[in-house]
């Protein structure tokens, strides 16, 4: 527990409110006496993801991570468990002791983390002071509120070459730090270094978090390039986030409803007329980890393009999302020829005049006119379908339709969600001329070859193994402390296969009055995820008198303590007669383990003969009656 008192760390975990701290990410639902959505952790259509707030953990049933708060923010946001104490001591409002002594993997990510957090007001106050009229007049040009550029932190690098890099040495703050961070460059001839960002209005990027981890610098005339972004760092991860996610995700899951534009200025012209849901990519192509972001928060995600390219986007956009998966056409088809099942997650494309983008649109016809093109807005694979069947070289014959069909098929065989595969799978058979049942057969059998091997799930190794005994021992064990004092003194390791279970009945050894969450940070990964699961798998509470339970388990271990007792004399008399003869193995051997046996036998409810000698009979056999 990285020297923190279980008190202390008790104290911390209830002061988090666990389905706030994931709601963050995850769109949660209440369901009975939890809470459930789409996993941040795997790719998954059915919410499988649990969260307990009386218990204060969560655990996916899909792929199997499970832990309390402390375990989630480690995850999420790639923590140690000391950075996750301090993170959510923070949050709890409790005051840790003294910092300890910190290894070098917390440091250098916490130092990453204040060098981008002084950067970040370094550059906004830049903007603000005096002789940065330019860059104001810039904001001004184009219509972006000072009020709405101060809440994103939009900021001014200086020019010349050691703006940054002078007022970081005024702070104590190593050059090599900067260069870790991305933000400044070591010279050619290797000696110096200079900054990155020069003379360019600054972009925040934030994490969900709400802590910066990068920076976008857009040049105010003819700088190449126009954009400039940082670096990867340890912090951050080119394509994993979204341009304004941490402001945008509560207003994304209130609307259930995401717009994603391209640029940093769309996007916060987009926050200036209301649409707060909205984010930006980045200006990277758009990736699975971004897509997943938008997934957690709502069902459907508004994209924007010029009409005039929106077919030629469209298509790009959709080959960057439909990428075959183990699910592939996973559609049901009836004897009318109707679709079912799949999960609902929506790409629409709002379509824009020619030559505008959202940030020109919004300033000429404001958010009534874009809230018009939103609820227009139509499939994204609706677009896409009709650039896959128009033949390219503007054939009309028998050979370019079959060739749209098999297009079309392949297309489809790539939409997970049945519902718009069936709207889709109808609009392309009406403009090829054939029935959308076909175009279903035809996709299923493109489905087996475009379907990528099923990614083997990060349950814990030994979860097959483990024994439907072995988990309700512990599962008894965890709910009922009573269960801790009557059995734990006579469970060994032995009595189970799983070594997480091991480790879960060894915290329960070292802290048997402590309650079981409180054991989640005792354990290490796959141990903390197998106590997740048994905590929440309430089908399988024992009665509140568990009496009958432990006698039945209690005898069970007896029984199981002598059988191996057994097998240890077995292996001993015949390892002893593989090196002599049967007259040289001790007779006690046998008598040990004629014992044993007839223990076992007579738990049974049988009854065994004995070795013991009668008294008037020293080498005879008796009945035990």
């Amino acid at each position: 527990m990285a020297g923190y008192s279980p008190a202390l760390l008790d104290e911390i975990r209830t002061g988090v409110d666990i389905v706030d701290l994931v709601g963050r990410f995850v769109n949660l639902r209440k369901a009975g006496v939890n809470y459930k959505g789409l996993c941040p952790f795997h790719a998954e259509k059915t919410p499988s993801f649990t969260v307990n707030p009386k218990k204060g953990i969560f655990h996916c049933f899909g792929c199997g991570v499970g832990g309390d708060a402390f375990g989630f923010i480690m995850k999420q946001d790639r923590l140690s468990f000391p950075e996750a104490v301090r993170a959510l001591a923070k949050a709890a409002g409790v005051t840790l002791p003294e910092e300890r002594e910190r290894d070098g993997a917390d440091s250098g990510r916490e130092e990453l983390q204040k060098v981008m957090d002084l950067a970040a007001r370094f550059f906004a106050e830049g903007l603000w002071k005096s002789g940065s009229e330019r860059a104001r007049e810039y904001l001004a040009k184009r219509g972006i509120d000072p009020d709405v550029a101060r809440s994103f932190g939009l900021g001014l690098s200086p020019e010349g070459w050691d703006g940054l890099l002078t007022f970081m040495r005024g702070q104590r703050v190593p050059p090599e730090a900067l260069e870790s961070a991305g933000l400044v460059i070591r010279r050619d001839s290797g000696t110096g270094l200079y900054d990155r960002f020069r003379g360019r209005l600054m972009f925040p990027i934030r994490d969900l978090q709400g802590r910066v981890v990068a920076f976008g610098g857009r040049g105010f005339g003819d700088e190449q390039p126009k954009y400039l972004n940082s670096p990867e760092t340890a912090i951050y991860t080119k394509g994993n986030l979204l341009y304004a996610a941490d402001i945008a995700r509560a207003t994304m899951r209130d609307k259930n409803r995401a717009l994603l534009v391209e640029g940093y200025v769309d996007c916060l012209m987009a926050h200036q007329h209301g649409f707060a849901e909205t984010v930006a990519a980045l200006g990277t192509a758009f990736t699975p980890a971004q897509l997943g972001i938008l997934r957690r928060y709502c069902e459907e995600v508004v994209t924007f393009f010029d009409a005039d390219a929106a077919g030629q986007k469209a298509a790009e956009r959709a080959a960057e999302l439909l990428e075959p998966s183990e699910a592939g056409a996973a559609w049901a088809v009836n004897r009318a020829g109707t679709f079912e099942g799949g999960g609902v997650f929506r790409l629409k494309v709002a379509l824009l005049p020619a030559g505008y983008d959202p940030d020109t649109f919004l300033r000429e016809h404001g958010a009534a006119g874009f809230t018009e093109r939103i609820a227009a807005a139509r499939s994204l694979l609706g677009y896409a379908l009709d650039r896959t069947i128009a033949d390219p070289d503007g054939g009309t014959g028998p050979r370019a339709r079959s060739n749209a069909f098999a297009r079309a098929a392949l297309m489809l065989a790539k939409v997970g969600d049945a519902e718009e595969a069936a709207a889709l799978s109808r609009e392309a058979a009406a403009k090829l001329g054939v029935d959308s049942t076909q175009l279903w057969i035809e996709s299923q059998k493109l489905q087996s070859a475009l379907r990528k091997p099923r990614a083997a799930m990060s349950k814990p190794a030994t979860a097959e193994r483990e024994r439907a005994h072995d988990r309700s021992l512990v599962r008894l064990l965890l709910q009922h402390p009573s269960a801790r004092a009557a059995l734990l003194p006579v469970t060994e390791d032995a009595d189970l296969i799983s070594p997480s279970l091991r480790a879960i009945v060894g915290a329960l050894r070292a802290r048997p009055d402590t309650s079981a969450e409180s054991l989640l940070v005792d354990l290490d990964d796959p141990a903390r995820s197998v106590l997740t699961a048994l905590l929440l798998e309430e089908d399988h509470r024992f009665p509140e008198d568990p009496h009958v339970s432990i006698a039945g388990f209690r005898r069970r271990l007896e029984r199981e303590h002598h059988l191996r007792r057994q097998r240890e004399i077995a292996q001993s008399i015949g390892e002893a007669q593989r090196l002599g003869t049967v007259v040289d193995t001790p007779f006690q051997d046998f008598q040990a383990l004629h014992r044993e046996s007839k223990v076992v036998y007579e738990m049974l409810g049988n009854v065994a003969q004995s070795l013991e000698p009668r008294d008037n009979d020293p080498e005879g056999v008796q009945t035990n009656e």
